[in-house]
Parts: C-alpha cells; sequence; structure tokens
C-alpha cells in the first residue's frame, strides 16, 4: 500500500523541536498539550497562508518562544507569526522646536501628535535635516508613553523627572519635548558606549532642561523620594523587536527571560525608593513575557493606575497594556503605570544664582542661565534647574547639563557644537545656508567652496536649520562639525 504524504500538521508536529517544548512545559504530557494547541492554531489558518506561518514558526524563532506565544495569544497566533514576516513600519517623531513641513502629508501615529509613519524607508545617514535634530526615528508603539504623560500631568505641571534607562534617547528626547521647557528631566545610562549616543541624541534635539548621567540604578535609591515621575524602559529579553533585529533572536532563551526579569525586578525596587509619594512610575518593555511585564509589577505589591486608551488594536493585561504587532502598526510593546501611596506635593523651585554668562550674545534670553565651569568647558544651565544640579552633582555621575557652550583658547572663544544645536541659541548669529550637495559635504568633515563675505564664526544651516559651526577667514574657512558624528558611510 502506498503511503500516505505527510500533512501540514504532521510536518509542523515533526520540524518543532519537543526539546523547547519541554523545556517551557517540564512534562511530556504537557509538551503533548503544546502539539495539541500547535496543530489547532495551523489547521484553523486558511491553507494559502500556512507555508508562510510554518516556516517562519518553525525556522527563525526558537520553538520555546513560538509555544509561550500560542498560550498567550490562542487562535491569533497565526496571525501573530504572520505579521512577524511583515516588513517593519518605518516611523519617526517630530521636534516640535525645530519645524519643518517634509513629512507633513505622511499617515499620522494616532497616539503621538508629533508621530508619522513612513510610506518608504529612507536613508536617514544622508538627510541633513535627521542631524540638525529636526526629527528621531522612533518604534512607533513605543511613542504610547505620551497619552501616559497627558493623564498622569494634565495640568502640564513643572516636575522633576528621571528616564532610568535611557539609551539610546527615544523616550527622553520625547519627554523633554513634552515637558516643553519645563521642569527638569535627568536622562541616566550606565554604559559609556551607549551614554555617548544619549549624549548626542538630546544634543540635536536641543533643550536645555536636561541632566545626563551615568550610573547604576541602585544609585538612585539614595535619592529616596526626590522625582516626581520615573520612567523605566527596562532592559528586556528584546521579542516585540524581533522581526527588525535578528540578533535578538539569537540571544534569546528562557533563562535569558529570567535574567531579565530579575534585573528588571531589582530596577523597579530603586525606582520606587526614588519616586515622591503621589509620583507616578512608569514602565515599558519591548517584550511579551508577562514574567517580565505583569508580574514583575504584581511583584511591587501596588495596583496599576488606568489610562484611558482609545485607540484599537492595544490589548489591556491585567497591570498594563500590551501592544502585538498582528493587531497595531507598531512592533511589540509593553506599559504600565503605578501611583506611590501617598499625597503629591509640588516643591520645584527656581533659584537666582549669580553668576553672569561670558557670551551671553549666543542665547536668545540669557537672563534665563547661570553658567559654570567644569574641566575648561563653560555650561549655561538653565536656571529652573540650578538647584537641581547642585544637588545632583553631589550624588550621581553628571556627564553633561544644560548646554556646553565652549571654551577659551587663549582670548579666542570656541563655541561649541551642543550651542549650535541648541532651541536657546540666539536669532542673531551669522549663518551660512548649504545646499543639499555642500551639507552633506560638510557633515563629512569636508570643505566644499561657499560663497560668503562674511568673516569669523557663523552657523552652517541647511534649510533654515542649524548643523553646526565654521569660521571663515579671508582665504579658507574650517569646518568645526565634530569627527565623532561625521558621515562615513558612502552613497
Amino acid at each position: 500500500m502506498a503511503r500516505r504524504p505527510p500533512t501540514v500538521e504532521h510536518n509542523f508536529r515533526i520540524r518543532c523541536s519537543c526539546r523547547g517544548a519541554q523545556q517551557r512545559f517540564g512534562t511530556s504530557q504537557q509538551c503533548g498539550v503544546f502539539f495539541l494547541y500547535r496543530t489547532k492554531f495551523i489547521n484553523s489558518t486558511p491553507f494559502n497562508l500556512r507555508a508562510n506561518i510554518l516556516n517562519h514558526a518553525t525556522t527563525s524563532y526558537p520553538d520555546a518562544f513560538l509555544g509561550r506565544m500560542q498560550l498567550l495569544l490562542g487562535d491569533e497566533f497565526p496571525a501573530f507569526i504572520e505579521s512577524l514576516g511583515q516588513p517593519s513600519p518605518t516611523s519617526l517623531r517630530l521636534n516640535p522646536k525645530k519645524r519643518i513641513s517634509k513629512f507633513d502629508s505622511e499617515e499620522k501615529i494616532s497616539w503621538c501628535e508629533e508621530g508619522r509613519y513612513l510610506a518608504q524607508r529612507p536613508s536617514f545617514t544622508f538627510d541633513p535635516l535627521f542631524h540638525a535634530g529636526t526629527y528621531y526615528v522612533q518604534e512607533a508603539s513605543s511613542m504610547f508613553v505620551e497619552q501616559v504623560w497627558k493623564q498622569v500631568n494634565p495640568n502640564k505641571e513643572a516636575v522633576k523627572v528621571l528616564d532610568m534607562c535611557a539609551a539610546p534617547g527615544g523616550k527622553s528626547t520625547h519627554l523633554l519635548s513634552l515637558m516643553d521647557g519645563k521642569g527638569v528631566l535627568v536622562s541616566n545610562e550606565l554604559l559609556p558606549h551607549r551614554n555617548r549616543i544619549l549624549q548626542q541624541n538630546i544634543i540635536k534635539w536641543g533643550y536645555p532642561n536636561c541632566i545626563i548621567t551615568q550610573n547604576k540604578a541602585e544609585d538612585f535609591a539614595a535619592l529616596e523620594n526626590y522625582f516626581d515621575l520615573v520612567l523605566i524602559d527596562a532592559p528586556c529579553s528584546g521579542e516585540g523587536l524581533f522581526r527588525k533585529d535578528k540578533e535578538a533572536i539569537d540571544e534569546w532563551s528562557e533563562r535569558n527571560v529570567a535574567i531579565c526579569a530579575q534585573r528588571q525586578k531589582d530596577i523597579l525596587n530603586s525606582a520606587y525608593r526614588c519616586l515622591k509619594p503621589g509620583g507616578f512610575l512608569i514602565y515599558s518593555t519591548c517584550t511579551f513575557e508577562a514574567e517580565e511585564n505583569d508580574e514583575n509589577m504584581k511583584r511591587l505589591g501596588v495596583g496599576s493606575w488606568e489610562i484611558a486608551v482609545e485607540q484599537p488594536g492595544i490589548t489591556k493585561t491585567n497591570y498594563g497594556y500590551q501592544f502585538f504587532p498582528h493587531k497595531v502598526k507598531g512592533e511589540g510593546f509593553y506599559i504600565s503605570v503605578f501611583k506611590k501611596e501617598g499625597d503629591w506635593v509640588p516643591n520645584f523651585e527656581v533659584s537666582a544664582p549669580s553668576a553672569q554668562l561670558q557670551n551671553p550674545d549666543f542665547l536668545q534670553s540669557p537672563e534665563d542661565f547661570a553658567e559654570i565651569k567644569k574641566n575648561d568647558l563653560f555650561f549655561a544651565i538653565p536656571k529652573t534647574i540650578h538647584n537641581d544640579f547642585l544637588f545632583l552633582e553631589k550624588q550621581l555621575y553628571i556627564r553633561n547639563v544644560g548646554i556646553c557652550m565652549g571654551t577659551m583658547k587663549g582670548k579666542d572663544f570656541l563655541p561649541a557644537h551642543d550651542l549650535a544645536l541648541s532651541i536657546a541659541i540666539g536669532k542673531d548669529i551669522p549663518s551660512v545656508e548649504l545646499n543639499n550637495e555642500e551639507a552633506i559635504a560638510y557633515l563629512r568633515g569636508e570643505t566644499p567652496k561657499i560663497k560668503s563675505a562674511y568673516r569669523g564664526w557663523c552657523l552652517a544651516t541647511f534649510e533654515e536649520k542649524n548643523l553646526g559651526w565654521m569660521k571663515l577667514m579671508p582665504n579658507r574657512w574650517n569646518n568645526y562639525y565634530p569627527k565623532e558624528y561625521r558621515i562615513l558611510k558612502q552613497k
């Protein structure tokens, strides 16, 4: 008798390793349940989609991960797997203080006023407006932080905010836009190379009411009851980024999930101590794991704070809100909010330091700033955050604050790149407008031929947006765009 050809169900069961299922469920009986669920979900899928789903499910992702997602999603599992085979949406968030019209026709992100989906992914490296800090390329789901901010701070109070795990800077730049110059943001990143990226992105964004630190989470526990709001975008197993970050797939394991959950627990404990009574903690990850999400919030022993969600497709969990790529136009994301017990009392004080700026003409409103000098560099600090800086510099390792204005070289003042990109820079500073070709050459560190009768320090601009400094002299000009930021990639 001829042997019956293997069915889709048979192939699916053979290709999926039982070992991965047993790692998750522990016994052969539970492993059988795992396969029963798999068979049910595949058989409920339209036949024309099965091959694509099977290919993604069995060759790209760990079996243990697939088993977890099947139990979590039930009948939605095939649609979830299918979504992982689709291209990731390209999205960005505009800088409200550096307005451009370039993306006016693009689709808006419903939960973020300045968020946009792009129909196609351009080469951001070769867009001078990207280097000018007019927008930040960011995954759409994570922009939901805006909805949380608006609901926990409806009166737009000046508050003290900590972004504890801030690199590369997406949430910090978003918070700075939402804070609109009020209050102080402490943006922290422990790892040195990631801290440098964080600094670069915050400098490009241009808001001066920020203090960048490089500390462990436990260092903040000593700042008991200090912050009005703490955001933790926690290091996680990264499942929500699988379709755009293949390294995350290779690094995933159930052991790593458990390690991440413990690390997150330690971070949350430190965050809780430095949060004021009545203050809010926002916790987010880019994973689907309950162990890293709801269960971490449950361990805190406090109830979650309800967020009004008007956008369709966002899934309510026991303690937060989950974004799945088959239900929203974005990647996997989780967010939860809780309010610390007690009454919130605002105590944001503005100091009046006497230190005057060495070069006040570089700023629009120099009277709003105080000056400090660190290692031959001059910094302009908003008076609204001066008291916080004086306190925090005794407690934390501060990498940057306010606006780095520049340094003295003999009798000459050399303005810093930070100043060129600051939203507080003066409006009357001389500038040279570059076309696209000239701007790219400038960003490479080159000195293209330009026509200008001006001599001295001036800004290189593109479409009236500052890129950096140049110094014009009678027979030549010098390019002061920082070497570490220059474009190295070839078109």
